[in-house]
């Protein structure tokens, strides 16, 4: 924040940071072992919805590119606009590698874009029926398990996050474990 951004009382958004992400390539094994889960094949980048032609030209960039990976990196990619106004790119594919690389590649084309400050969260589903949540802001995951009537199962979130605290960064605050109910996963 510069001189008159503090003299005006405005702050900027902080950019998303990326680089944690790839904790969670290195926590696959002990999920599948200690918590009897497996990638369910699909993760998405949620964003603050961007209208200008800059952003739907990345967009065509994005599916560019994991096209041109074909064999080396086989994952789609598609958008979708929620009822809260935020964008989902949503990522498919078989192995959890290649999908943390396309969605890795995306939000840093995103950043490098401009569009750094609109990366809110990348969220993976995982089977039976649960999520990992990744805040940009914050560099850390944090569990969700929704259950039916927009309920959440907290005790299995806090046995999930003790049991992958020691591999990858837990959110430590469970305030901060925003529910992101009806996903496009």
């Amino acid at each position: 924040m510069g001189f008159f951004d503090a003299l005006f009382g405005r702050t900027k958004i902080p950019e998303g940071k990326t680089d944690q992400l790839f904790a969670l390539s290195t926590a696959l094994l002990d999920l599948e072992t200690r918590l009897d889960s497996t990638f369910a094949g699909q993760a998405a980048i949620i964003l603050r919805t961007v209208d200008n032609s800059g952003y739907e030209s990345l967009e065509k960039d994005v599916q560019q590119i994991l096209t041109l990976g074909g064999k080396d990196m086989p994952v789609t990619a598609h958008h979708v606009d929620d009822q809260q106004g935020y964008r989902w790119i949503v990522f498919e594919g078989k192995d959890p590698e290649d999908v943390i690389n396309a969605l890795h590649l995306t939000a840093d084309m995103l950043k490098q874009a401009g569009y750094g400050d609109s990366l809110l969260a990348a969220m993976f589903a995982f089977t039976p029926s649960w999520y990992l949540i990744y805040t940009y802001r914050r560099a850390a995951f944090y569990p969700f398990v929704p259950q039916l009537s927009h309920r959440r199962d907290q005790a299995r979130e806090f046995r999930i996050a003790q049991t992958l605290k020691p591999f990858m960064p837990i959110e430590k605050d469970p305030e901060r474990w925003y529910a992101l109910w009806d996903p496009p996963l």
